[in-house]
C-alpha cells in the first residue's frame, strides 16, 4: 500500500522501519516466553526514539502526533508489544510536554532534559481497579506531610513496568476544602513502598509487562509532583490525557497492517489441488485482502487526521475527534486480523504462522479505555452536555 508521507515524516517512518526490521525476528520468542523485550529497549534509547517527542529545543526530535503515529503503526508491524509498551513512555511525556508548554516552569523542563539526556523510561499508569473514571477522581490516597505526600492505592495496567526509570500515577487529596485535588506525580521506580507485581499472564501483548502495582505508604516528595488540579476538571487538562487512549491506535494498525502484509506474501503463490492457479486468484482470498485494505485505510485516515488537527483546534473539540478516531483504529484492526485468518484458512491457527500471535495481541486493542462502549457513551453525552460524573446520568 504505497502512501504519501511528508520528507520528515519519512525519515521518522524510515527510523521506526529499521528498528521493527530488527525486532521482528525477536518477536515471537518474547511473546512466547512472556519475557520483555530488553534487547529493543536497549536500541529504542540508542536510536533516539525514545526522545521522538521531546522538543528539539530540549534535545529531543520534535515529533508532531502525527510523526510519532506513523511511526508507531510502522514500529509495531516488527513487534506489537515493543511498540504498544513504548506508546506508554511517550504517553507520559506528552502530558509533560502539554505541561511544558503551558506554564514553561522549571521542573517539567529540567525533567524532559533529565529523561532526553539520560534515556530514562517514564510509565506507570492512572488506571485502577473499580474504577471507570479514575482521571476524573483517583481511589488512590495522598496524605500531606513535610515535604511531600504519603500515596497509597492500587494501579492496574501498568506497561513496561520492570524497565521503568520513573512511575507516573495519581493520587486524590483530600485537602479539607470542598474539593479534593487530584496530584500527578513521577517517582523513581525503586521509590520505597512501590510494589510492582508478577501479574501480567495474559492471551496476547504478552511481552508488554503491563503489571499491577501497590503503592504502600510511598512517600512522593513536592519536587516529584508535575501537576495538582481539582477533581471533575473539565477542559484542556483533562482533554490532555485522552491523547492517550487516541495514540494507542497506531500500534493496533501496525499489527493489522502485518497481518494484512503476511497474508498477501503466504498466499501469493500458495498452491491448492486441484486449482492450476495459486490460492491469491480465488475471490476468497483475494476480496478479503481488499477488504482489509479498505479497513486499514479508514483507521488511518480517522487517525491521521485527527492527529495532523490536533495542535490547531480547540482540546474540547479535538477530544471528541480523539476518542472517535482511535475507536475506528481499533475496531478496524480487530477486523483485518480477523479476515486474515480466513483468507489463510486453518494453516493460520498454528504457531508457527505469526497471524495466530496478531489474533491475540489485536485483541487487547478492545479493552483500552474508553472501550467501545465508553467511546459511544462519552460521544453521546457530551454532545448533549452531559458530564461523564453527573450522578443522575451513571448507570442510566
Amino acid at each position: 500500500m504505497q502512501q504519501f508521507h511528508t520528507e520528515r515524516e519519512q525519515r521518522f517512518i524510515d527510523l521506526a522501519a529499521t528498528l521493527a526490521d530488527e525486532f521482528a525476528p525477536r518477536a515471537a520468542q518474547y511473546d512466547e516466553s512472556e519475557a520483555f523485550p530488553y534487547e529493543n529497549y536497549a536500541r529504542l534509547r540508542e536510536s533516539g526514539y525514545t526522545i521522538m517527542t521531546i522538543p528539539e529545543e530540549l534535545g529531543g526530535l520534535g515529533a508532531t502526533m502525527l510523526e510519532r503515529i506513523k511511526a508507531q503503526e510502522r514500529l509495531a508491524q516488527g513487534c506489537g508489544a515493543t511498540a504498544l509498551a513504548i506508546n506508554m513512555h511517550l504517553n507520559v511525556l506528552g502530558l509533560v510536554i502539554d505541561l511544558w508548554q503551558k506554564f514553561k516552569d522549571a521542573k517539567t523542563e529540567n525533567l524532559l532534559r533529565k529523561v532526553t539526556g539520560e534515556r530514562l523510561i517514564c510509565g506507570g499508569s492512572a488506571s485502577e481497579p473499580d474504577n471507570a473514571v479514575p482521571v476524573l477522581r483517583p481511589r488512590a490516597t495522598a496524605r500531606r506531610v513535610d515535604g511531600g505526600w504519603i500515596v497509597n492505592g492500587r494501579k492496574i495496567f501498568g506497561t513496561q513496568s520492570i524497565a521503568l526509570d520513573r512511575y507516573f500515577t495519581e493520587a486524590t487529596w483530600d485537602n479539607g476544602s470542598e474539593k479534593a485535588t487530584i496530584i500527578t506525580f513521577l517517582i523513581p521506580r525503586d521509590t520505597p513502598g512501590l510494589i510492582i507485581k508478577d501479574d501480567w499472564h495474559t492471551m496476547g501483548m504478552r511481552a508488554t509487562a503491563s503489571n499491577s502495582t501497590e503503592l504502600k505508604d510511598a512517600f512522593v516528595p513536592e519536587s516529584a509532583v508535575i501537576l495538582q488540579r481539582p477533581v471533575f476538571t473539565r477542559g484542556g487538562v483533562v482533554n490532555t490525557f485522552l491523547r492517550a487512549p487516541f495514540t494507542i491506535g497506531a500500534p493496533y494498525i501496525g499489527v493489522a497492517v502485518a497481518a494484512r502484509n503476511f497474508v498477501v506474501d503466504f498466499m501469493r503463490e500458495r498452491p491448492r489441488f486441484p486449482l492450476k492457479k495459486p490460492m491469491s486468484y480465488l475471490p476468497s482470498v483475494y476480496n478479503k485482502v481488499g477488504e482489509m485494505e479498505v479497513l486499514i485505510e479508514s483507521a488511518r485516515a480517522a487517525m491521521w487526521k485527527a492527529a495532523a488537527e490536533a495542535e490547531r483546534e480547540a482540546s474540547r473539540s479535538w477530544a471528541r475527534k480523539s476518542v472517535a478516531a482511535r475507536i475506528v483504529a481499533i475496531e478496524n484492526s480487530v477486523r483485518v486480523v480477523d479476515l486474515a485468518l480466513r483468507a489463510v484458512g486453518g494453516a493460520s491457527y498454528f504457531k508457527r504462522l505469526p497471524l495466530e500471535r496478531h489474533y491475540r495481541d489485536v485483541r487487547a486493542g478492545l479493552f483500552h479505555p474508553f472501550d467501545s462502549d465508553e467511546t459511544l457513551e462519552f460521544l453521546g453525552k457530551s454532545a448533549f452536555g452531559i458530564s461523564m460524573m453527573d450522578e443522575d446520568a451513571i448507570g442510566a
